[in-house]
């Protein structure tokens, strides 16, 4: 039995997916043969000059426009040919692909291509794409996919591949669906699993952690789900309640990888929150001491939650186990909108950690958002208050230059009455509230006042971007302008653009686009 795993773009391209890493260490675990591609990456390291920002996530919107990609797509169609070629040389009878809203198109342009040289080959994908069942739908309606995976992923597909050679009856296949007689059909829900200790490990084999653009490290996930519920967080939606693995898992997973990439100077822990579970993460922390993978101190980083059950003991502990740095979801210094929010700490909780954290030793990066619906000026106030006590006990801080984007599927997403924003809504970025007070260009200008204060204060300002922050802001406020009909507006801040990055095609049909409404 063989199966192609394939990741379309547009995705990172720090690491590799991890997604197919989980999928092909699956599906070795029972004897099935993977071969896994991740064409993001491939196709992000050949790009040309034209399209080299494409895979800035300040230009994701390209991704979302059928007629772009696969304008795109037509233009190095010999290249995909190539790739496609690849994923079909050893005949498998199964291609699976993971992927998202912003890889849809992408991966219906290489299914049609897929088709075109093997018509018999049996097409699935799978991902949190299809938490919607419009989604579903679309894919049915749109592509020649076979079969849709829904959940969890982990045994599901081990027991398709082994339905498609078996010629087996899909029904008893759960978690899936599939189109029959014009109709889709949904099989028996798949339950989550209940021990992630029993997991494989991830298998990096046709994906190597040196074709990344980020080759030091290692990333691993551990947990499923969150803790919380922010309201501005989707993740509540896809995962019911919250799964980890045992610090002796984690710890044997990296003794593991540790023997294919002895190079890799540090653990990125991707889990949403690295000390849900406080008891965790000191067992963790004490296996490292104990036992140091082959013998050298192991270094790591993780994204954390204010837990208030992080004293400066665990902190001193979290140190000496060769964390580098803690990554903390701030996201605002006023009480009130951290409330709305339903974030569960308290700001005096942040500022105690922050500051326990820098007094043994440890790097605290800081996240931030802003203007949630609701946030005034007050609130943003108190935003700044906060970076100037705690700024000098933060290693940098990463202001969201989304500033603050609507995530499909979250509470707010869901409930926009809820928030005073303006319905109906169809951009994620450009949103606004009913009486205008909280628009794109606020956001965005609170965003710029907070790493002024940032600098005035010698706090270390990430810039998160892979283009440089003013053609961000360029390039957004373009496409804000154009989307609420100011032409003239949008022109002027398309122009801006090109004149820093001339080469760009995307900005250069839309600009001449403007010129001709304008």
């Amino acid at each position: 039995m063989r199966v192609s795993l394939v990741k379309c773009p547009v995705w990172g391209t720090r690491e590799p997916p991890l997604a197919l890493a989980q999928l092909s260490g699956d599906l070795k675990a029972v004897g099935i043969e993977v071969k896994s591609f991740d064409l993001n990456n491939a196709l992000y390291k050949n790009r040309d000059t034209s399209f080299v920002n494409l895979w800035a996530w300040e230009q994701v919107s390209f991704w979302y426009q059928k007629e772009r990609v696969f304008e795109y797509f037509d233009s190095i169609k010999k290249q995909l040919d190539a790739y496609v070629d690849q994923i079909l040389e050893k005949d498998p009878k199964v291609v699976g692909f993971s992927l998202e809203s912003s890889s849809f198109y992408s991966t219906v342009y290489v299914t049609d291509l897929i088709r075109q040289k093997n018509k018999d080959v049996k097409i699935f994908y799978g991902g949190q794409f299809f938490y919607d069942k419009k989604n579903i739908e679309r894919s049915f309606n749109e592509t020649s996919v076979d079969f849709i995976i829904l959940g969890e992923g982990d045994i599901t597909v081990c027991e398709l591949v082994r339905t498609v050679y078996n010629s087996s009856n899909p029904d008893l296949c759960d978690g899936i669906c599939y189109k029959k007689d014009g109709h889709v059909v949904f099989t028996k829900p798949r339950q989550m699993l209940k021990n992630l200790d029993n997991l494989p490990f991830l298998d990096f084999t046709d994906m190597s952690l040196n074709d990344y653009d980020d080759n030091e490290h290692l990333p691993l996930m551990t947990s499923r789900g969150c803790v919380w519920a922010c309201k501005f967080c989707s993740t509540h939606s896809f995962w019911d309640g919250y799964r980890q693995m045992s610090a002796e898992r984690i710890h044997q997973e990296i003794s593991y990888h540790k023997i294919d990439y002895p190079q890799a100077g540090h653990i990125d822990f991707q889990d949403l929150e690295f000390n849900a579970d406080v008891n965790r993460l000191r067992d963790f922390c004490n296996l490292l001491i104990k036992y140091p993978p082959f013998g050298s101190k192991q270094y790591w980083l993780a994204n954390a939650i204010v837990n208030p059950l992080m004293t400066k003991e665990i902190l001193a502990l979290v140190k000496e186990s060769g964390c580098k740095k803690l990554i903390f979801g701030i996201e605002s210094g006023s009480q009130r909108v951290l409330d709305s929010m339903s974030k569960k700490y308290k700001v005096q909780d942040a500022k105690r950690i922050i500051k326990d954290a820098y007094d043994v030793g440890l790097k605290v990066t800081t996240n931030f958002m802003f203007g949630f619906p609701g946030e005034t000026e007050d609130d943003f106030n108190e935003t700044l208050s906060f970076i100037k006590e705690v700024g000098k006990y933060i290693e940098r801080v990463y202001p969201s230059r989304t500033y603050f984007a609507m995530e499909e599927f979250s509470y707010v997403f869901d409930h926009p009455e809820e928030f005073n924003i303006k319905t109906p809504f169809n951009h994620h970025l450009y949103w606004q509230t009913k009486d205008g007070s909280n628009t794109y260009p606020v956001r965005l200008k609170r965003c710029q006042k907070f790493e002024e204060v940032c600098k005035d204060n010698g706090v270390n300002v990430d810039c998160g971007v892979k283009t440089a922050v003013l053609m961000d802001e360029y390039f957004n406020l373009g496409f804000y302008y154009d989307h609420e009909g100011m032409y003239d507006k949008a022109g002027e801040y398309f122009k801006k653009y090109l004149e820093l990055d001339g080469e760009n095609e995307i900005v250069k049909k839309k600009y001449e686009r403007i010129q001709n409404k304008t």
